[in-house]
């Protein structure tokens, strides 16, 4: 079904065009003036600058309806009228009257990725004896292996409720753990290997607890940049993905967004002060799904909120202080084992986390400077204990241009992370004790440098090689209640490079590679955290986690502006520790036969991405992407005879197809409809024999997972340059279920070996209905 949806949205581009009536330019009208962010990103596979000319319609209500290039070449054309399609304005006014206005706008692209903006005249037309009014814009080159999303384009994709930190699940290499929840192995790295950051800001996690939804506003975000892997070298500390949030430039006039759902309610004001020098922002959600999941299944408990307040002040002509505060809240609780309805549910899972960020912008003549000093602190929880930890980072970032062919960027930080526990209260007046085995927390400094050069060696040729130096400390206590500490410092050493070759105008090979390093991330008494990450709780034998990562692919720039590229990867780790470690032997008199689940250990991920999608800015838009893949893990087997054999074995999360497809359209009197399947094979498991499991261990597989989700919104105008829209979602609308395995289940027999059985279990329907209001003005 996925494939017949985007075959008929691809003969469909071709058929469809836009039937619209326009208001005429009127003359006498006081002219329109832009309201939201005009950030237009520097387009993927382009080259060189670029200056867009185009006519556009503004309506009564402030919307851009209507965008006609006058002057320009692709890909920059369509990439400026794409993003001016998305701005806000307050309406062009004949007397009291909003009216509609046709006006023009003026779009510089330059390949520099820095926050250094271009400046583009928008007048309105026939009225030359106006002043023009300006508008602020940006065009920032695409990093190479860089996916980006856009607030705007986010939005309208079926099944992310409108999160752009949410649609990195539709896009390929990444792999769910189970549907609809926000954990995933990218290319093979677990959730933990994975790193998330805000403005640069490291936090444990984008998503909250279940339902799925960003930790930031979404009105917030200008756009999340996804590197699968080898990311530039400015990401460090993280052997996987990594997902950067990156949060709108302050707004110069006031503007503000709400939203009322079933599951959540939110919103967002922001306004200007001190004549636009300054500006102060305040943001948040609350989400009460709990009485919808408790209806489907009594006794589950799900709640969160976050919230986010920003303020900044112009420092003379070039520099910009700010302080970016923001935390969340998660909570989960199910039914007691018990069965009795009327017990006390038992909690899960609790996380909190909550930073603040001072910091410094200085703008140079071709570059730019940011220097900050974040606190923070976290509590995460899964029974019996909390983990806590109290942190404090200093970071240095700067670029510059040396030339039109030549960047160099570079920066430091230091990081200190204190880990402590916290015993958890599962009843009026009960804690549960932190276990006796549990190792004492550590106390972690992370210090680092690195450098890059982007150097456009000719027209069609950027390479950006980099590298990056890291020291890993870690130190704890040799025993609980001890005052002696043990040490551990580890350097480590990452190169990257990274190159995209123009074939033809519409063809270039992109090319990524490098290593990286991270702390084995271990819970407290050596149990793996693959969920949530808590780094720097390491093992016995104080090892880092290593990685080496190589992808190489193409883009091509297909007709209809639909954008191609297909990707083959390959990653290998060493000391990778995550749920997927079965490293078996037999232990005892007599013998058991035991699977220990704290074992650090190689692995490694291969595979071909492919991803085509059209703009879903568009009338009519699409999205398709299919990964065919395959992870392994070391595994030890051990027969009741001792001999030890060891084999590479497919992870207990690995899925060797999934596909995602999407199609969004413009229906017209501003109805928008959209769908999305969502397919993937199923999980591996091991044959059992007499209760006990024997090799080859993970050669069977779970059934296939297939679901639905749909969007439909309509929109009206709300004042003179607000909206208010009705939306109704539903992810899962097929209600399907997912059979998964979660490791074995083993109990002593006596007299004979440990007998084992597989934890196989169906999961859901995973499904979530949203029926809400939105509000823009």
């Amino acid at each position: 079904m996925a494939s017949i949806a985007f075959a008929v949205f691809f003969l469909a581009v071709w058929l469809a065009s836009p039937t619209s009536t326009f208001a005429q330019s009127i003359p006498e009208v006081s002219p329109p003036r832009v309201q939201s962010p005009t950030d237009v990103p520097y387009p993927p596979n382009a080259q060189g600058d670029a200056v867009v000319q185009m006519e556009l319609v503004v309506e009564a209500d402030g919307t851009v309806s209507s965008v006609v290039v006058i002057d320009g070449v692709e890909p920059f054309a369509e990439q400026a009228r794409a993003a001016v399609l998305t701005w806000r304005f307050t309406a062009a006014q004949q007397g009291e009257t909003p009216v509609a206005a046709r006006i023009r706008a003026r779009v510089e692209f330059h390949p520099a990725a820095v926050p250094n903006p271009q400046r583009a005249a928008v007048t309105k037309t026939p009225a030359p004896s106006e002043a023009p009014l300006e508008v602020t814009v940006r065009g920032n080159r695409h990093e190479i292996g860089q996916t980006t999303f856009s607030a705007s384009d986010v939005r309208e994709m079926p099944g992310a409720f409108g999160d752009p930190f949410r649609a990195i699940e539709a896009l390929p290499g990444v792999i769910p753990i189970v549907s609809g929840l926000p954990y995933f192995y990218i290319r093979g790295a677990p959730p933990t290997n994975n790193g998330f950051s805000i403005d640069g800001i490291r936090v444990p996690a984008l998503f909250h607890l279940g339902i799925g939804q960003g930790v930031i506003h979404p009105a917030l975000i200008e756009q999340v940049d996804f590197f699968p892997s080898a990311p530039p070298a400015r990401y460090g500390g993280v052997a996987g993905a990594i997902v950067a949030g990156q949060t709108r430039a302050p707004a110069t006039t006031p503007h503000g967004e709400a939203n009322l759902r079933l599951i959540d309610a939110g919103g967002l004001v922001e306004s200007p002060f001190g004549d636009g020098r300054g500006s102060i922002l305040l943001a948040g959600r609350y989400g009460y799904p709990g009485p919808i999941l408790g209806a489907i299944t009594p006794g589950l408990s799900l709640g969160y909120w976050d919230y986010q307040a920003r303020a900044t002040w112009r420092v003379g002509d070039r520099g910009t202080l700010g302080i970016f505060a923001f935390g969340s809240h998660d909570y989960l609780a199910t039914p007691s084992p018990s069965g009795d309805p009327t017990a006390r549910s038992l909690e899960q899972f609790l996380s909190d986390f909550h930073r603040v960020d001072l910091r410094y912008d200085h703008q140079l003549d071709d570059g730019h400077v940011r220097f900050a000093l974040t606190a923070g602190y976290d509590r995460q929880g899964v029974a019996p204990t909390y983990v806590t930890d109290r942190s404090a980072a200093v970071r240095l970032e700067a670029d510059q241009n040396l030339s039109p062919a030549l960047r160099i960027r570079g920066g430091a930080s230091t990081r200190v992370d204190a880990y402590g526990f916290k015993e958890n209260v599962s009843g009026p007046g009960e804690a549960i004790p932190i276990p006796s085995t549990a190792d004492p927390p550590p106390t972690n400094v992370t210090g680092g440098a690195y450098a890059d050069i982007v150097w456009r060696a000719t027209s069609r040729i950027e390479l950006v090689p980099g590298v990056r130096f890291d020291v890993f400390e870690s130190s704890r206590a040799i025993a609980p209640m001890s005052t002696t500490r043990m040490r551990t410092t580890l350097p480590a050493f990452d190169p990257r490079l990274s190159a995209r070759v123009s074939l033809t105008p519409s063809v270039a090979w992109v090319s990524t590679m490098g290593l990286s390093h991270q702390y084995s991330v271990l819970r407290a008494g050596q149990i793996p955290a693959a969920v949530v990450s808590v780094p720097g709780f390491t093992p016995a034998n104080r090892q880092l986690q290593t990685v080496a990562q190589v992808s190489q692919g193409f883009e091509v720039a297909l007709p209809a502006d639909i954008v191609a590229t297909t990707t083959g990867f390959v990653s290998r780790w060493s000391g990778l520790v995550d749920l997927s470690n079965a490293t078996c032997f037999l232990t005892g008199d007599p013998p058991a036969y035991q699977c220990p689940a704290d074992q650090a250990v190689r692995g490694y991920a291969y595979g071909i991405e492919l991803l085509a999608r059209r703009p879903l800015s568009k009338r009519l838009s699409g999205w398709l992407s299919y990964t065919l893949s395959r992870s392994n893990r070391d595994t030890h087997f051990v027969s009741p005879d001792g001999v030890d054999t060891k084999v590479m074995v497919p992870n207990e999360f690995d899925r060797t197809h999934v596909l995602n497809a999407a199609i969004a359209y413009d229906v017209g009197r501003r109805w928008r409809l959209g769908l999305r399947t969502v397919f993937y094979s199923g999980t591996p498991y091991s044959e059992l024999k007499d209760g006990l499991a024997v090799p080859p261990y993970n050669a069977y597989r779970n059934p296939n997972f297939f679901r639905l989700d749909v969007r439909i919104e309509k929109r009206w105008p709300l004042g003179k340059s607000g909206s208010l829209a009705f939306v109704i979602e539903g992810q899962n609308v097929t209600l399907s279920t997912e059979t998964t395995s979660f490791g074995q289940t083993c109990m002593s027999d006596p007299g004979s070996l440990m007998r084992c059985t597989q934890n196989r279990v169906k999961i859901g329907p995973i499904t979530l209905p949203s029926v809400g209001l939105e509000a823009l003005f």
